[in-house]
């Protein structure tokens, strides 16, 4: 191999684990924002379960809707 084709393979190389790094990071960052939100998931059933949440309303889709004020279930 010639020195130009091994300086251009170390370069590929290099640019190939610097797209690898990013990739894992942003996996790291989704999955702490999924822990996050899994957390949050937790308490708030666990909160459901132990009867802390005496103040939760049932409802029908059409009774939240008046409640929001948005009869015509309009998405926003």
């Amino acid at each position: 191999m010639s020195q130009y084709q091994d300086d251009d393979f170390q370069n590929d190389l290099h640019e190939e684990a610097r797209d690898l790094l990013s990739a894992i990071e942003q996996v790291e960052e989704t999955l702490a924002m999924m822990t996050t939100v899994v957390g949050r998931l937790k308490e708030q059933v666990s909160a459901h379960l132990d009867g802390e949440d005496d103040d939760t309303i049932e409802m029908s889709a059409e009774e939240f809707l008046e409640q929001c004020e948005n009869t015509e279930g309009t998405w926003h």
